[in-house]
C-alpha cells in the first residue's frame, strides 16, 4: 500500500517569488541604455566612426557590417566604476556572481535530474510497477528539496544586477545596447522558470496516471528546456567577454545578434556548465541525504535517505566522467581562439589553479572509490572482493600524482635564471596534457572496476561461460590501459599540435572499454543468485562523511574553474576590446584567490545547511516508497508516525 504525505508549498513563498521576479523585471526595463539618442562624452571619440550604417568589420568573423551602436567605452578609473565601501568591486561581484551561479545551477540541474528519473519510470512502469513508482517518488523528493532554492536564486541575482549596475556602469550600459534583446529574452525565460519550476513540481502528486502522466512529462520537460535556454543566453554574454564576436575592433555592434551570441567559446562554455549544473545538483543532493541519514535514528528513514545518496551520486558522477573531456575541449577552443590565451591558461599565470583544480579532481575520483568500497559494507557476499581494495587504491594514488605534477612552477626572476629557462630541469619535463589525459583515463578505469565489482559483490554468477566472461572482462580493461599509456608515452616524443589530438582517441578508448564493461557485466549477472539484498540504512559512516566530502570537493572545484576561466581574460573586461582599468585588474596572488574560493564555498554550504535544517523539504506532497532491503533494518522497529509506510520494492 501507497501512502501519501500530503501538503503543499505555502502560499508566501510563492507570493515572495513572484514579488522579486516582478520587482526585478521592473529593476531590468527601467535601466539606462546609451545609444543613438544618449551619446556618451567619455564612450565616443570619434564622430565619423560613430555615424549609424557606416560599414566595418568583425573583430573575429572578418565580415563586413552596418555599425549599429557606439564603440566600447574607454575606462578611466574611479570614473567609470562606483565606489565600494567594502572592499575593491571585484570580490564584492564575486561573490554575487558565485552564489546566483551556485542556486542558479542547482535549481537548473535538479530538474534535469528529476526528469531523467521520470522518464526512467516511466517507461519502466510495465515491467516493474513498483520499482517505477519508486523512482517517480525519488524524481519528485528532488524537486521538493530544490524548489527553496529558487527565491534565494532571485535575490542573489537581483543583488548582482545591482552590483553591476553601480560598481561597473559604462560596461554594464555597454553591455546592455549590444545584448539588449538577449536580456529581455533572458527575463522572460526567468519568468517562465518561475512558472513551470512551481507547477512542475505541485501537479506531481495529481498527474499521474494515464494521460494525466504524460501531461506532467511534458511539463518536466518544458522545465528543462527553459533550464537550457537560460543557461545559454547567460553564457552568450561570458562568452562574448572572452572571445568578442559581432563587433568591430572599436567594439561598435554590427546589428547582427546572432554574430554577437555565437562567438568560438559560446557552445563549448554551454556544454561544460550544463554537465557542470547537473554533477553540482546531484553532490548537494547526496550531501542532504547524507546529513538526514546520519541524523535520524528511524531505520526506515535512514534506509530512504542512504538510497537516495547512492541514486543522486551516482548521476554526478556519470557527468564527472563527461566533464574532464568537455573542459579538454573547451580549453583547446581556446588555444585555437588565441595562443596567448590558451598559454595564460595552462602554462602561464594559472597554471598553478589548474594544478589545484587536478588535484581536486583526482580527490574526487578517489573519494568516489572509497563512497562504493564502504557501500560494499550493505551487501552480502563482499569479502570476496575485499582484498583488491588496496590495489585499486595504489593505482588511483600513482594516477592522482601523475595527474596533479605541474608542468611549470612559479619562481621568482633568480630562480628562473638558475634553472636556465622558466621549465624546471626535472619537472619540466613531465606534468604534459599526454601525461595528465593517461592519467585521468586510468582513473576512470579503475572507477569503472570498482563499480562493476560492486554490482557483483552480493550476487553469484551463475552463467556457462563465467570463466571466458571474466577473462574477456580483464582483457578488454587491460587491453585498454595498456593503449591509453601507449598513447601517453607517444606523446611526449610528438610535437604539441599532434599531441592534443590524441585526447580523444585516449578517451574514445575508455568510454568504449567503460560502456563494453558494463554490457558484458549485465550479461553475466542475468539469472545470476542472490546472496541477500541490499540492506540500505548500513552505510558505515566513512560512505556518510565521502559523500560530504565529494560535495565540498565538486562545489570547490568549480568555483576555482569559474575563477581561472574568468582569469584568462587577464586586464580585460572584453578581450582586447575593453580594457580594466581599475587597481585590482591585475590576476589576483594565489593566497587572495583561493581565500576567495573557499569564501564562496562556506557561503553556499552555510546557505544551503540553513535550508535543509529549516525543515523545509516538508512541503510537496509526493508518494513514498520503501527502496530495497528496507524491511531488513526496519523489522522490529517503531516507524515514526511523521513518515507513512510504503511497499517493499523487491
Amino acid at each position: 500500500m501507497i501512502r501519501r504525505h500530503r501538503g503543499t508549498v505555502p502560499f508566501s513563498g510563492r507570493f515572495f517569488s513572484f514579488f522579486l521576479f516582478f520587482s526585478l523585471s521592473l529593476f531590468l526595463t527601467s535601466l539606462p541604455v546609451y545609444g543613438e539618442n544618449s551619446p556618451s562624452p567619455e564612450i565616443h571619440t570619434d564622430t565619423q566612426s560613430n555615424t549609424p550604417g557606416k560599414i566595418s568589420e568583425d573583430i573575429y568573423l572578418r565580415i563586413d557590417g552596418p555599425i549599429s551602436g557606439p564603440p566600447a567605452p574607454k575606462m578611466k578609473y574611479p570614473e567609470s566604476y562606483g565606489e565600494s565601501f567594502v572592499s575593491d568591486n571585484r570580490s564584492i561581484l564575486w561573490i554575487f556572481i558565485q552564489q546566483h551561479f551556485f542556486l542558479g545551477s542547482f535549481i537548473i540541474g535538479v530538474p534535469m535530474m528529476a526528469w531523467m528519473l521520470e522518464l526512467f519510470s516511466f517507461f519502466r512502469r510495465k515491467a516493474n510497477p513498483t520499482g517505477s513508482k519508486k523512482y517517480d517518488a525519488l524524481a519528485g523528493e528532488f524537486m521538493r528539496i530544490a524548489l527553496p532554492f529558487y527565491p534565494l536564486t532571485i535575490i542573489f541575482g537581483f543583488f548582482l544586477l545591482a552590483a553591476f549596475v553601480f560598481l561597473y556602469a559604462d560596461f554594464f550600459k555597454y553591455m546592455s545596447t549590444v545584448f539588449k534583446p538577449v536580456m529581455y529574452w533572458y527575463g522572460i525565460a526567468f519568468f517562465m522558470e518561475n512558472v513551470l519550476l512551481y507547477a512542475y513540481t505541485l501537479t506531481w502528486r495529481r498527474w499521474q496516471e494515464g494521460s494525466q502522466k504524460r501531461k506532467h512529462l511534458i511539463l518536466g520537460g518544458a522545465t528543462v528546456f527553459n533550464g537550457l535556454v537560460i543557461i545559454y543566453l547567460a553564457n552568450a554574454l561570458m562568452a562574448f567577454m572572452m572571445s568578442p564576436s559581432g563587433i568591430d575592433a572599436e567594439g561598435h555592434y554590427l546589428g547582427n545578434i546572432w554574430n554577437a551570441v555565437n562567438t568560438a567559446l559560446w557552445n563549448p562554455l554551454n556544454i561544460h556548465r550544463i554537465l557542470a549544473s547537473i554533477m553540482f545538483s546531484g553532490a548537494v543532493i547526496a550531501a542532504y541525504a547524507a546529513f538526514k541519514m546520519m541524523t535520524t535514528r528511524d531505520p526506515e528513514k535512514k534506509a530512504h535517505y542512504d538510497w537516495m545518496g547512492h541514486v543522486s551520486i551516482m548521476i554526478a558522477i556519470v557527468n564527472l566522467f563527461i566533464l574532464p573531456f568537455a573542459g579538454y575541449w573547451f580549453a583547446k577552443a581556446i588555444f585555437i581562439y588565441r595562443q596567448r590565451m590558451g598559454v595564460t591558461l595552462m602554462g602561464g599565470q594559472l597554471s598553478w589553479p589548474f594544478i589545484m583544480q587536478a588535484m581536486l579532481i583526482g580527490l574526487i575520483f578517489m573519494t568516489v572509490s572509497y563512497y562504493l568500497w564502504q557501500g560494499t559494507a550493505r551487501m552480502h557476499g563482499t569479502h570476496r572482493y575485499r582484498h583488491l581494495v588496496k590495489y585499486m587504491m595504489m593505482v588511483l594514488a600513482v594516477a592522482f600524482m601523475i595527474w596533479a605534477t605541474p608542468h611549470t612552477i612559479p619562481a621568482t626572476s633568480g630562480e628562473f635564471k638558475a634553472m636556465g629557462g622558466t621549465q624546471h630541469p626535472i619537472v619540466g619535463y613531465y606534468g604534459t596534457m599526454a601525461a595528465k589525459n593517461t592519467a585521468i583515463n586510468t582513473m576512470i578505469l579503475s572507477f569503472g572496476i570498482c563499480y562493476i565489482i560492486f554490482q557483483r559483490c552480493n550476487k553469484q554468477i551463475t552463467v556457462s561461460w563465467s570463466r571466458w566472461g571474466n577473462r574477456a572482462m580483464i582483457l578488454l580493461f587491460a587491453g585498454t590501459e595498456a593503449y591509453v599509456i601507449f598513447i601517453g608515452v607517444y606523446g611526449f616524443f610528438i610535437p604539441a599540435a599532434l599531441r592534443v589530438k590524441l585526447a580523444f582517441p585516449q578517451f574514445a578508448a575508455t568510454m568504449g572499454a567503460l560502456g563494453g564493461g558494463m554490457i558484458l557485466n549485465l550479461a553475466m549477472l542475468r539469472r545470476s543468485k542472490l546472496l541477500g539484498p541490499i540492506q540500505w540504512g548500513k552505510l558505515p559512516t566513512g560512505g556518510s562523511v565521502a559523500l560530504f566530502s565529494l560535495a565540498v570537493f565538486i562545489s570547490t572545484t568549480m568555483v576555482l574553474m569559474g575563477y581561472i576561466r574568468s582569469s584568462v581574460r587577464l586586464d580585460w573586461h572584453i578581450t582586447e576590446v575593453m580594457r580594466d582599468t581599475t587597481p585590482w585588474a591585475a590576476t589576483p596572488p594565489m593566497s587572495y584567490s583561493m581565500s576567495m574560493v573557499l569564501l564562496n564555498v562556506v557561503i553556499f554550504w552555510c546557505i544551503a545547511a540553513l535550508i535543509f535544517r529549516s525543515g523545509s523539504t516538508r512541503s510537496v506532497s509526493i508518494p513514498y516508497i520503501r527502496p530495497e532491503g528496507m524491511s531488513d533494518l526496519a523489522t522490529q522497529e517503531k516507524i515514526s508516525s511523521d513518515r507513512p509506510t510504503g511497499t517493499e520494492f523487491s
